[in-house]
């Protein structure tokens, strides 16, 4: 059997009567010494079921005869790894035994340890390998697991060939890279232009291996620039932005809406297209750059060019610039000194017209620009090509009429009609009137209430209050083209119409076929032939009345197709009874009083939840 000692203390051996330990004389001079000599030696071994108590009691009475302390068991003999190189020196091969008994399983340091010894320790490992040998019982013989490797690299060129770069690997017990080597595999791969030599050899000096790092650098093109206009006059004026104090009155006075120019101010600058800059390879070749797109020089009506800068536009006469299908306009604005009275009469104007009284009752504008008045606006018909602002307010009576493609702001709407193919913005009021927006409808004053009518947006509504206290009808739509709602309201009045024509031919109809029946003695021929045409015109009726629902839900079926995304109803403070709000096809209505909401369709429903502050602004 195997026998073991421990620095003459005592000897350990393995019989088949057990695991024996036997004391030397010198243990007896520090028992304890001995006892955790002995332990620790046992424990090693992996040497199961110590009696521990034995070893005592043989210290205490200093016995030296052997005696059993553990039941028979082999002895703990440990794994062993063993390297060695093959014939050509430059390959690593592994043999593991596997441990005995008890004994403990070779590990990655034994592995190292022997690799050492075999004079491979630089050599490249594949450690991989190696765990799964040292965790498998199937490998018995020798096996591969490294090699020497000389140093080398990769080269990656890019997509557009302007770049050429080296990943270094470093040697494992072989040869480094050389500076040579990177050089003649540029030649051989016609790599000719900048190439960064010091790169190379800070790369090589210094070792910096496993990183993509450039060693030749051609150059991308630069491509030119396209044309393009620097414009010297706010081409989104019509949006107006009035001051707000600190108690929320808003000033129409300062709204800087209409912008004006006198001949000879510039207006516009054009800056040219540029070339560009070519570039070229890594390989030498020219690579050709895309030129910028040029554009024309935008002059348009009432515009010149400057004498002595054919890019630079001026205004060619006093008025309004405003740049229409890119081209800069001058606009002439005519001027109106007092009130839209009989001492104007009507006016038509190709241009802008800015008038600082009022518009009286009865009188007409029609303006193919913008539309400023100083004072209020009564019944007259108003027809604006651009933006329009009424400083004071609109007084319509049920019969002012005004159409304005662009934006429309006003100071209050009392009993008016508006189409406005732009955005609604007004301060205090909207009462009794019939509102239409391509856009949004704001009312960002103090007061900001809407007041019966119908108020209809193709985006969004924000007012303070909606309604009234007396529970008046007031109608808030918003979704859709103001034009699509429209035509929903006039085919539903259609439907009304026929299907009431409809039941009066019904009951003629049906009272001329009971008598037919009863009598027909008594029906004459005209009779007949008058019934015969009552029941054509019942029928032709009924195919009318058919073709007005399939228009009705065609455009119901539109508004659904519309995106609810931004469609919002926002309430600052209160929503009064009587209140319908509908956006899209969804409708709700106000049986009690709401406060501070924001209003929203979704799923064909009417939503609503805390007020949302920025979405008007």
């Amino acid at each position: 059997m195997a026998n073991g000692d421990n620095q003459g203390l005592f000897k350990l051996s393995y019989e088949a009567q057990g695991v024996k330990i036997a004391f030397s004389p010198d243990s007896f001079n520090d028992t304890a010494a001995a006892f955790t000599a002995a332990k620790e030696t046992l424990l090693d071994k992996r040497v199961d079921q110590v009696d521990f108590g034995a070893i005592e009691n043989a210290l205490n009475s200093k016995n030296t005869e052997p005696f059993v302390v553990a039941p028979p068991q082999p002895e703990a003999v440990n794994g062993t790894v063993t390297a060695k190189l093959n014939e050509l020196k430059d390959k690593v091969l592994i043999k593991i035994d596997p441990p005995m008994g008890r004994g403990k399983k070779a590990e990655i340091k034994d592995v190292m340890e022997a690799v050492k010894t075999a004079g491979a320790a630089t050599f490249f490992l594949d450690l991989e390998k190696i765990e799964n040998i040292i965790s498998s019982i199937r490998f018995r013989d020798f096996i591969e697991v490294g090699e020497m490797r000389h140093g080398r690299f990769d080269i990656n060129i890019s997509k557009d060939s302007t770049q050429a770069l080296i990943k270094l690997q470093p040697p494992f017990g072989g040869n480094p890279i050389d500076k040579s080597d990177i050089l003649s595999y540029l030649k051989r791969n016609e790599i000719t232009t900048g190439i960064m030599m010091d790169a190379i050899d800070k790369i090589i000096k210094e070792g910096l291996y496993n990183q993509d790092l450039v060693i030749a650098k051609g150059q991308r093109p630069e491509d030119g620039q396209d044309g393009e206009i620097e414009y010297f006059f706010d081409i989104n004026a019509g949006k107006p932005k009035p001051k707000v104090d600190e108690e929320g009155e808003v000033d129409f006075k300062e709204l800087n809406l209409f912008h004006k120019c006198k001949a000879g101010d510039p207006l516009a600058r054009k800056k040219p297209a540029t070339p560009g800059r070519p570039g070229i390879t890594i390989y030498g070749a020219p690579i050709a750059q895309r030129a910028g797109r040029d554009i024309p020089t935008p002059i348009g009506l009432n515009t010149k060019p400057a004498p002595s800068d054919p890019n630079l536009i001026l205004a060619a006469v006093d008025g309004q610039p405003k740049l229409t299908s890119n081209k800069v306009n001058v606009i002439p604005v005519v001027e109106i000194p007092g009130d839209v009275d009989y001492s104007t009469g009507n006016i038509d104007f190709t241009g802008s017209v800015h008038v600082r009284g009022s518009v009286l009752s009865g009188f007409t504008i029609r303006a193919m620009g913008d539309i400023q008045i100083g004072g209020s606006v009564e019944i007259c018909t108003i027809e604006c090509g651009g933006n329009m602002i009424v400083k004071q307010g609109i007084l319509g009576q049920d019969k002012a009429l005004i159409v304005c493609r662009g934006n429309l702001t006003a100071k209050f709407i009392d009993k008016a009609t508006i189409y406005a193919d732009g955005d609604v913005y007004v301060d205090e009021s909207i009462m009794y009137s019939k509102i239409s927006s391509s856009g949004k409808v704001v009312l960002s004053g103090k007061k900001g209430f809407i007041m019966g009518g119908v108020t209809r947006a193709a985006k969004s509504v924000s007012c303070n209050q909606v309604g009234t206290p007396t529970q008046t009808p007031t109608f808030i739509e918003v979704g859709g083209s103001p034009t699509l709602r429209e035509e929903l309201d006039k085919m539903q009045n259609e439907i009304k119409d026929a299907e009431k024509q409809v039941e009066m031919q019904s009951k003629s109809l049906e009272s001329s076929e009971k008598r037919k029946h009863c009598s027909p003695e008594q029906i004459t021929d005209e009779q007949q032939q008058r019934i015969l045409l009552m029941s054509r015109d019942r029928f032709a009726l009924l195919a009318k009345l058919r073709a007005f629902k399939e228009k009705k839900e065609d455009l119901e079926e539109k508004l659904v197709r519309l995106k609810s995304a931004g469609l919002k109803v926002h309430v600052r403070k209160k929503v009064m009874p009587g209140v319908k709000i509908t956006i899209k096809n969804a409708s709700w209505l106000s049986a009690d009083s709401l406060d501070f909401a924001t209003f929203r369709e979704y799923d064909g429903e009417i939503e609503f939840g805390p007020y949302e502050a920025e979405a008007d602004k």
